[in-house]
């Protein structure tokens, strides 16, 4: 019976343990349910949800969504600010984790420009001309590129990129990250700025995920039957060596009736 119940949680053991998604609607098959926007004020533009191959505000040839039906993705007629973003919560306690999204850049100017010191300002005096994703922490101003709320950068344009390119898959290990703020809510923040020329800023397929450690009531229970196993397998053993050990009587008895 022992070795049935070890089995068993061998076999709960071995079972994959499912990773949690801790980003909703990531595929903005529900439109922008569980994320918000926000536009710079005096901006043009915003995120719109985007389907089949025009841009939503000009009509620029774009990639159709990657994944589903629908993708979210910036546009404007004029210069502007845009973010979109998302809170969430990390476990208490996990093992790998990651992000990976698709995302589409379509910088309709000759280059990409990100101002020194860093602002996601387009109304700054300077040209800005640029996309980035980041890591920043919850309740943080949804613009702020300042390093105390700004954990990681994970993605940003730069002048070597592409300004026209399909959607790329961009995975980042996040665990050490995530680690470090376990039980803390932090923020996924995609930004566009433009004060060149148009940019549309693709997301889609938006998935973050933070694999459990194993359920530490399951590793009780197979130590313990484990350890009942190894005992119960002892006791076999010690019993074995005391029969083999004794006189059988009535070999015997048997001898001693030959002999008589």
């Amino acid at each position: 019976m022992v070795f049935i119940i070890l089995a068993l949680a061998l076999n709960a053991g071995t079972k994959p343990v499912s990773a949690a998604g801790l980003i909703v609607n990531g595929g903005f098959e529900s439109g922008f349910a569980n994320w918000t926007r926000a536009d710079q004020i005096g901006s043009d533009g915003t995120f719109f949800a985007q389907t089949e191959t025009a841009s939503p505000s000009n009509g620029d040839q774009v990639p159709a969504p990657p994944e589903g039906l629908t993708a979210a993705m910036s546009d404007a007629q004029g210069p502007g600010a845009h973010v979109l973003y998302q809170d969430f919560v990390i476990p208490l306690a996990f093992g790998p984790a990651e992000i990976r999204f698709d995302l589409f850049i379509g910088n309709r100017a000759d280059s990409f420009v990100t101002p020194d010191p860093a602002t996601l300002d387009f109304a700054t005096p300077v040209l800005n001309q640029q996309a980035r994703v980041d890591i920043l922490l919850a309740g943080s101003d949804p613009f702020s590129v300042s390093p105390t709320d700004v954990l990681l950068n994970v993605y940003q344009t730069g002048s070597g990129n592409l300004l026209i390119s399909g959607y790329s898959t961009i995975v980042v290990d996040l665990a050490s990250l995530l680690a470090a703020h376990s039980g803390a809510s932090l923020r996924l923040r995609f930004a566009e700025v433009d004060n060149l020329f148009t940019f549309q800023l693709g997301v889609d397929n938006v998935d973050l995920r933070a694999i459990p450690e194993p359920d530490s009531a399951l590793l009780v229970l197979m130590a313990s039957v484990t350890l009942a196993g190894f005992l119960q397998g002892r006791r076999r053993i010690s019993w074995s060596t005391r029969v083999v050990g004794q006189s059988n009587p009535k070999i015997s008895e048997i001898g001693d009736l030959t002999r008589r």
